[in-house]
């Protein structure tokens, strides 16, 4: 307990609102004859109780003064006035203001004693049967191991975590979290292996005790799959990752991991057979494989009577003659359960796209677009002239009173569309491939687009590579550059980038230019010249909406923490005039303020938005906006995402990163009408080939590189990409087989 702190003490007079998922309150509390509101996380509170309660005063323009509550400790109530009124709030289920007069009445000052030890006695009150006494007994124990519960978790996790560690074990948690503290790393979102590991020292566990041996093998395996993408590890490497994170020998990291295996803890990847994995990896690409294979198999295709008048029509419907791969990759995605469409910026995905849908409309086939970032949605509702939803919305993701997303559409309430269209495909991890194709019947049909030559998805897996490298289902690749194209040098640099030829450089005009500086603060004094006045002043560009810096790295002189500072100053700063200025909030690490161009860094589909006299819910990963206002009275930030104006709560915005300057990840799935690209003292695993090709097909209209040319061809050279260690390859081709 933060016992430094100010604290009030005293009984609970009223709840005046309780949310039973994330425990917080509001309540008076009687403090010394003083009515005192107070409130934060105050979970499995009841009207009567004695709590003793640390934090600070403050005062809400709304509602006066307030103790705002850090961490609390609470006490049965002392008194018969109390021991009535804690038991007549419904704290006791079967217990009403009626029955608890009268057990008061009854057993005076014993009755919480009696309730504890001897419930039975409670059949002498008039109305209480013995069955009922018993059933008021369990109540109260139930009531009492919450107590205990959770006050044995205050002393050990914030209060909000608190509440959800109880609300996974209930009065079981402190025996759980003394057993083994890392069954947390696993069970309850929030807790990391460091946090348990702390714990565990804590309680005596000794650095080589086999739960902790076992809790950071499988933490090791996540830290691969989520930074690194991996869906397993060879044993060695495994072995010598867990051995820096653990501090113990490589023997026993061997032994516990053959353990885990035996009691299912552990699998081992079907393409590797000397390695190790998580289940749930392992299990998503099994699912993936074999519904991918039945669908290729099963899927009842489309009429193929007619196919190239229709094709014909189409053309005619949209002024265009289709070259003979984009004729092959809309018959594919017509005739074939299963079909992949590839290829880089104009190539004419979009244009396969409005093929297929042309024809899907003809045959009265029922279609969703789909893609797995809120901006290529947009861009494919945009290209498509056809609504397109993000995955997870088509899905009908919501969170778990656990916290974990959890999606309304699966094999039990499938989608009702026949034919599918999921664009950006590069992006969707092994996870969201499983969800998806759990809620696809069938006999549906599916065309991934996709450019494989773009960067991995950042979560585990590479099913678009792994799909077009089984050579189990028809893949498309579009490689002719239209003429249309031909004129942009941005689309001819990327093919150049991506065929390993260095890019055009010298060429004065069009649309991709590169500027060479090799200091870096010299470079940070450029890009703040070029957003705030040169390409607004030369082409119009509005410098906050249209101007996008995308950089590869976080860290360093021109890496996003630093630019955003920068550009934040330059473009957005804090005074108007001489009187006036902007209203800020730093939230963790980050300084908001009126005006910012801000993201959306994880999807959240509970924020309700306002457009245009609509109203709807969701922001999504990826969704760019302007700060429009943040107020100190509400505690609220509010937010424009392309007219959708969203209130988040200062909780709520952490969530959000300044998004002046974004990371090439970041950028994946989207388009900006210009972009600056600085190249300069990147960490070595970010100048590869890939990333430069992903970051220059981000521009629709302009790009200015920006730095070192060395290491520009240095990357272009570089087209080793990071291995990830997959399986769902060698599931396609091993289940294909006849």
């Amino acid at each position: 307990m933060e016992r430094d702190k100010e604290y009030i003490e005293g009984t609970i007079e009223e709840i005046i609102y309780s949310n039973e998922l994330n425990g917080y309150a509001v309540c008076v509390v009687d403090f010394a004859g003083e009515m005192v509101t107070a409130v934060g996380t105050l979970s499995y509170i009841m009207e009567g109780e004695h709590i003793k309660a640390y934090g600070e005063w403050q005062v809400h323009p709304n509602f006066g003064r307030q103790f705002k509550v850090d961490v609390y400790e609470k006490e049965f109530p002392e008194g018969e006035d109390a021991v009535w009124k804690y038991l007549s709030s419904g704290a006791i289920k079967g217990v009403g203001p009626v029955t608890a007069r009268r057990i008061v009445d009854r057993f005076g000052p014993d009755t919480l004693s009696v309730l504890e030890n001897n419930c039975g006695w409670l059949a002498e009150v008039r109305g209480i049967t013995p069955a009922r006494a018993k059933e008021i007994g369990e109540a109260f124990a139930e009531q009492f191991g919450a107590r205990e519960a959770m006050i044995f978790l205050n002393s050990y996790f914030s209060p909000a975590l608190s509440v959800k560690i109880y609300r996974k074990y209930r009065h079981a948690s402190p025996d759980i979290v003394r057993s083994n503290p890392y069954r947390l790393c696993d069970e309850v979102p929030g807790v990391g292996f460091k946090k348990a590991d702390s714990l565990a020292q804590g309680l005596g566990f000794a650095p080589d005790s086999p739960e902790r041996i076992e809790a950071g093998i499988k933490q090791t395996l996540k830290e691969a799959a989520s930074k690194e993408g991996h869906c397993y590890l060879p044993a060695a490497r495994l072995a010598e990752r867990a051995e820096k994170l653990l501090g113990v020998g490589y023997k026993a990291i061997e032994d516990i991991a053959a353990s885990c295996l035996a009691s299912g803890g552990l699998s081992i990847p079907p393409a590797e057979k000397d390695g190790f994995c998580l289940e749930s990896v392992v299990s998503a690409e099994r699912y993936v494989s074999l519904k991918l294979i039945s669908l290729s198999r099963n899927s009842l295709p489309f009429p193929v009577e007619g196919i190239k008048e229709q094709i014909e029509v189409s053309e005619s419907k949209q002024g265009i003659t289709y070259d003979k791969m984009q004729v092959e990759a809309i018959i594919g995605g017509v005739e074939r359960g299963v079909s992949v469409v590839t290829g880089g910026p104009g190539t004419g995905k979009t244009t396969v796209i409005r093929a297929i849908i042309d024809i899907f409309e003809s045959l009265g086939v029922k279609y969703q677009l789909a893609a797995p970032t809120g901006r290529a949605a947009k861009r494919m509702s945009e290209a498509s002239g056809r609504d397109a939803k993000t995955i997870h919305r088509m899905l009908e993701m919501v969170y778990s009173e656990e916290d974990k997303p959890v999606f309304s559409r699966d094999e039990n309430n499938p989608l009702s569309s026949r034919a599918f269209i999921i664009d950006e495909t590069s992006m969707v991890d092994i996870f969201l491939m499983e969800a998806f194709l759990r809620a696809v019947k069938p006999d549906s049909t599916v065309v991934f687009i996709g450019d494989s030559d773009q960067l991995p998805p950042v979560g585990p897996g590479n099913a678009l590579g792994d799909m077009i490298s089984s050579d189990v289902f028809k893949v498309t690749k579009l490689e002719r550059i239209f003429r249309q194209a031909e004129q942009s040098l941005i689309i001819v640099n990327a093919h150049r980038i991506n065929s390993g030829k260095e890019p055009y450089l010298k060429n004065r005009g069009g649309d991709f230019f590169f500027i060479t500086e090799y200091d870096p603060l010299n470079l940070q004094s450029l890009l703040c010249s070029l957003c705030g006045e040169r390409l607004p002043a030369a082409y119009g560009f509005n410098p906050i909406d249209d101007i996008q810096v995308i950089t590869p790295t976080k860290r360093g002189e021109c890496g996003t923490r630093e630019l955003n500072r920068l550009l934040q100053s330059k473009l957005n700063p804090q005074n108007i005039g001489k009187i006036k200025s902007k209203r800020e909030k730093k939230i963790a690490d980050t300084l908001f303020r009126e005006g910012d161009k801000v993201m959306q860094v994880k999807n959240n589909y509970d924020i309700a938005w306002k457009k245009d006299g609509d109203e709807g819910s969701g922001v999504f990963n990826g969704d760019i906006g302007r700060v429009k206002a943040i107020s100190y009275k509400t505690e609220t930030i509010t937010v424009d995402f392309d007219g959708r104006v969203c209130e988040y709560s200062f909780s709520e915005a952490l969530d959000l990163e300044l998004a002046y300057a974004v990371t090439v990840h970041k950028s994946q799935g989207s388009e900006y009408p210009a972009v600056i690209l600085p190249i300069l003292r990147c960490p070595p695993p970010l100048t590869n080939r890939s990333l430069l090709y992903t970051a220059v097909t981000r521009a629709k209209a302009l790009l200015i590189a920006v730095g070192d040319p060395a290491l520009l061809a240095q990357m272009v050279e570089n087209n080793k990409r990071d291995e990830r260690y997959t399986s769902l390859k060698h599931l396609l081709t091993q289940n294909n087989m006849p």
